[in-house]
């Protein structure tokens, strides 16, 4: 019966298997188009599952605990520390704002007492008439504020929206990624797949090195706001530092809000001992974070980068740089990873056409031991056997 089948089933020609490899790449490709709204959301979410897999794994070396309870306890401390976190500090935030408010409030009082009466600047006579025509002519532009208010509402619901798929997909990633694995392998033939282990293994080396670099540089960031802030006598230094680390995986944005939340808070409460106004301490803070920031941008980062994925630090520098002017700070978070896994496929397919070995060196992967995420357990067990 297999011999009628093989009968009844004719081998494609070379250029039939040509001509149905490239209809299926348009389409492949049109879908990708037709989604590309939905390729940035499942980047982060790819990149969130894959920051906490090694958690998962970790987890699965209890006896008593499966694959599925594993993820559960990573997954939800996650999005618990996710959700506190804003819902700490919007508050506060807010309280701030609102004392911020009443002082505004107050020195508008005190200019109205000061302006009640005409006063000469510079042999120039202002009266308080044409002062207040001057103050709405320059409160006019301020006019479509409740229209920006209604974008600012649409636009934080959308992004609600993205978070909420952002994490559902990085659970489903967390919890399918031995299936999704064992899939993709089932899509090479067997005598391949050494070599896309290989080369697997390889990527994933490169990816753990850009995050070991981005948990330094959030780390050393981290410390030395939080070191500056207690010198300078900034309220809540130790919060303000421990957020500017967070945030500093978001380039130049991330940096940004944490200078903003904390020229704010100088703005507001002003130094704890330091001998000058709230104005002019908001204005040092904000200094602070512009000089260092830019410093971290153009000098920190390509070198801590560099030395930790072994590039050269001019390189990482215009690739950050070029992907953040080029295709925002998404595409500048991974850049970096992105550029290192294409020099490595390139590397392996220009040895492969070549007819060259593309390693130079034994195989790092340990035949008797599971690597998560390169190695499935199914895999594991075939080296084995």
């Amino acid at each position: 019966m297999k011999q009628n089948n093989e009968a009844l089933t004719p081998r494609w020609s070379l250029p039939t298997r040509f001509y149905i490899l490239a209809i299926v790449l348009i389409l492949v490709g049109a879908f990708l188009y037709w989604i590309r709204p939905l390729l940035s959301p499942m980047i982060v979410a790819a990149l969130v599952a894959y920051m906490l897999y090694p958690l998962v794994v970790r987890a699965e070396r209890h006896p008593k605990i499966s694959h599925n309870t594993a993820v559960t306890l990573v997954y939800l401390p996650f999005v618990a520390i996710l959700i506190a976190t804003p819902s700490t500090l919007i508050p506060n935030l807010a309280r701030q704002v609102e004392t911020l408010s009443d002082e505004l409030q107050l020195i508008v009082t005190q200019l109205e007492t000061w302006l009640a009466e005409p006063f000469v600047f510079f042999g120039l006579t202002i009266s308080q008439e044409q002062l207040i025509n001057f103050l709405n002519q320059a409160t006019a532009s301020f006019a479509p504020a409740a229209d920006q208010a209604i974008q600012v509402i649409e636009a934080t619901s959308t992004s609600l929206i993205w978070l909420l798929l952002i994490l559902v997909t990085a659970f489903y990633l967390m919890r399918d990624w031995r299936s999704l694995y064992d899939w993709m392998f089932r899509l090479i033939p067997p005598q391949e797949e050494a070599d896309l282990q290989r080369l697997l293994f390889e990527i994933n080396t490169t990816w753990r090195a850009y995050l070991r670099g981005t948990l330094m540089l959030m780390f050393m960031m981290g410390i030395f706001f939080t070191i500056l802030g207690l010198a300078l006598g900034l309220p809540g230094a130790v919060a303000i530092g421990l957020m500017t680390g967070l945030l500093s995986i978001i380039p130049e944005l991330g940096p940004m809000i944490a200078g903003i939340l904390a020229s704010l808070v100088a703005l507001i409460q002003g130094s704890n001992y330091l001998p000058m106004s709230n104005f002019w301490f908001a204005v040092l803070i904000a200094a602070i974070y512009v000089v260092v920031m830019q410093l971290k941008s153009f000098w920190i980062r390509p070198l801590v980068m560099g030395r930790f994925m072994h590039m050269n630090t001019g390189l990482v520098f215009i690739a950050i740089i070029g992907a953040a002017l080029l295709s925002g700070i998404l595409a500048a978070l991974v850049v970096l990873p992105v550029i290192a896994s294409v020099s490595l496929i390139g590397h392996y397919i220009r040895c492969r056409l070549l007819d060259i070995s593309p390693w130079s060196t034994p195989s790092p992967i340990p035949e008797t031991t599971t690597t998560e995420p390169i190695m499935s357990e199914t895999q594991v067990g075939n080296q084995q056997a």
